[in-house]
């Protein structure tokens, strides 16, 4: 469990790139100091003591909120919500921002891209939970000073906590969007592939059709032929056969046969020879 617990700070913390030195700039400008994590450090022993009606009340708070109402009122989601909230304020006062701390605050928003809580609810939750706690420590610190020193303190480390949480969520979304962006290039890509691949198709059809074309040899217009032999008048004014003239302009070829007609007409004419009487008489 602990060698899980390190390979997943170690995860978000190299992809976030929040090093030591980042959260070391980061309290610093947000003036988060080492006697603000003292101040803070010293309210754990009652904030502890009223962590079940801090919790209880926060939940409340946010079952008014109608985006949040729908969570809420799923038992497992409320459980999970209730413990993760427990851990959380209890962080507040742990004393340190260490790699522990910023590895919650960053799961944290990447929690709520997931589940998809906008960042104004978010916002509104920090600032219910921090009214809460500022009246736990007006109940607790008698001292006015560290009143203000604490509730400011207080202030500065949600902050810091805010920016952790926007980062996390931020690039959980752009990641998104760098997925998506991705996911349409490929399917454009496929696409142009696929019209490139069709066209190429298509422009090998128009060759052949075109090639096809070109071979064949067509008959139209007027053709002028003769009315008793029946040849034809080409183009260079001379006559030619029809077979011969249809076969240079066409694909067609032809086969010779008799028809009835002139079977029986050429079977007369052959027993007409003279030829035929001779070897009748003899």
């Amino acid at each position: 469990m602990k060698l899980t617990t390190m390979r997943l700070e170690y995860g978000l913390h190299a992809h976030m790139q929040i090093t030591d030195l980042e959260i070391l700039r980061r309290r610093g400008f947000l003036q988060l100091t080492a006697d603000d994590d003292a101040l803070l450090n010293r309210c754990r022993e009652f904030i502890g003591a009223e962590l079940d009606q801090i919790v209880t009340d926060y939940l409340a708070a946010q079952a008014g909120f109608e985006e949040m109402a729908a969570f809420l009122r799923d038992e497992g989601v409320l459980r999970r919500l209730r413990s993760a909230e427990r851990r959380y304020v209890l962080g507040l006062f742990c004393g340190h921002t260490g790699h522990s701390y910023v590895t919650d605050r960053l799961r944290i928003g990447l929690v709520h891209r997931r589940v998809g809580i906008a960042p104004q609810l978010y916002l509104a939750a920090v600032k219910t939970l921090k009214d809460i706690i500022n009246r736990v420590f007006e109940r607790h610190i008698a001292d006015h000073e560290r009143l203000h020193r604490t509730a400011l303190a207080l202030e500065k480390l949600i902050y810091f906590d805010i920016t952790l949480v926007f980062d996390s969520y931020l690039r959980s979304l752009l990641s998104e969007i760098d997925q998506a962006r991705s996911s349409a290039e490929s399917y454009a890509l496929s696409l142009e592939l696929q019209v490139a691949e069709r066209t190429e198709q298509l422009e090998e059809k128009v060759v052949q059709l075109e090639r096809a074309l070109a071979a064949v040899k067509r008959l139209e217009g007027v053709i002028p032929i003769c009315g008793v032999c029946k040849k034809i008048r080409n183009d260079k004014e001379s006559w030619q056969q029809l077979e011969q003239y249809i076969s240079e302009h066409s694909q067609a070829l032809f086969s010779h046969g008799l028809c009835p007609e002139c079977y029986q007409r050429q079977m007369r004419a052959l027993e007409g020879l003279p030829g035929d009487e001779e070897d009748k008489t003899s």
